[in-house]
């Protein structure tokens, strides 16, 4: 490696989006503090900390707390800081009327009413929020179509439609409204995952005999007309796309079909790789391997499934680990760095 150590551990932390604990400036200085030797490219926030029985308050309290919050995030941030939150609106909404935030609609009632003047109000409403709390990326729209009643897209209304055209009409609507406002929309969960049965936070989940192309008609919709810059993985297995390995862990899925035959030239995002069914399986070096050399950009850990105070330290690690090994190579943090910094551009990070 003809780098510096100071400059790949620059490269390695532009790829971490993270979760935190806590909701104020103590919590976000120590954050920083903690991990000054290991940078972050950004960070996701929570309403609730499920780490804890019950359930307890995570970073979001009041729109004031959040605003105050986010402010301290980037001061204490050597980096310009993506900061996500999961604010599809319905029952996936972490900015919620009970802390007098704005009330939100599902995306399945978006699809319900199916009128694109309505998802363009809805969208502008939560994309205000957004901007006022200091929010800069959003893990929506959801892209899954609406076609298996016992999975958690649909349990949730998280769907759309059953329809692609339809979800692909309602969902440029959202994306638009978003980056217009200087804000991040991502896709998710590509290839499509509204045909399973099961949930990836709870263990594997195979698509192999329901998945069909249809799902991938969003995708390659959004891609042809240039509306999306970022897609989030599933942790989907199927074994007609890749008989080894699931969507974020496969070179086949992300390298082969999505930038390859769909010709994706934007970022692409983990789904939280600490859900039980990648963790499951894989060691933590094991899955940072595996998600660099299928081409994942952002390794998303969420720390809310189980905390770990030392998570990026251990990312960190792990990546220059995996680079002595010669299992990755710069290259790949080079590749991946360049298009999440020209993702950050979009939004006048940099």
């Amino acid at each position: 490696m003809n780098r510096l150590p100071s400059d790949i551990s620059k490269l390695i932390g532009q790829m971490i989006i993270v979760g935190l604990k806590g909701y104020n400036k103590k919590a976000a200085y120590n954050f920083f503090e903690r991990n000054h030797k290991y940078p972050v490219g950004g960070i996701i926030l929570y309403d609730e900390d499920i780490t804890t029985l019950p359930k307890s308050l995570h970073n979001i309290r009041s729109p004031k707390q959040l605003k105050t919050f986010t402010s301290y995030l980037r001061e204490f941030s050597p980096n310009p800081l993506i900061i996500g939150i999961d604010q599809e609106g319905g029952k996936v909404n972490r900015l919620k009327e009970e802390y007098g935030f704005r009330k939100s609609i599902s995306m399945a009632e978006l699809g319900r009413i199916n009128n694109l003047e309505r998802t363009a109000v809805e969208s502008n409403r939560i994309v205000n929020t957004l901007n006022e709390c200091g929010i800069n990326l959003n893990f929506s729209p959801v892209l899954d179509l609406l076609l298996s009643t016992d999975n958690i897209i649909s349990q949730k209304d998280r769907a759309i439609s059953s329809h692609p055209n339809i979800v692909s009409s309602h969902a440029r609507i959202i994306m638009n409204c978003h980056l217009r406002n200087g804000i991040i929309a991502v896709g998710k969960h590509f290839p499509g995952q509204g045909s399973s049965i099961g949930d990836t936070h709870e263990g594997w989940v195979d698509v192999t005999n329901s998945w069909s192309d249809n799902e991938l008609i969003p995708y390659k919709s959004l891609i042809k007309s240039n509306d999306i810059f970022a897609v989030m993985t599933s942790h989907l297995f199927n074994k007609n796309l890749d008989a080894k390995y699931p969507a974020t862990i496969s070179k086949k899925i992300i390298d082969g079909l999505l930038r390859k035959k769909l010709k994706y030239k934007g970022v692409v995002i983990s789904d939280d790789p600490q859900m039980k069914a990648l963790s499951s399986k894989y060691s933590l070096k094991e899955l940072i391997e595996l998600m660099i050399c299928a081409g994942v950009d952002i390794l998303c850990f969420g720390n809310n499934m189980v905390y770990d105070s030392s998570i990026v330290k251990k990312i960190h690690h792990a990546a220059l680990e995996l680079l002595n090994e010669n299992k990755i190579n710069i290259s790949m943090l080079e590749k991946a760095n360049d298009r999440i910094l020209k993702l950050k551009s979009k939004i006048g990070l940099i």
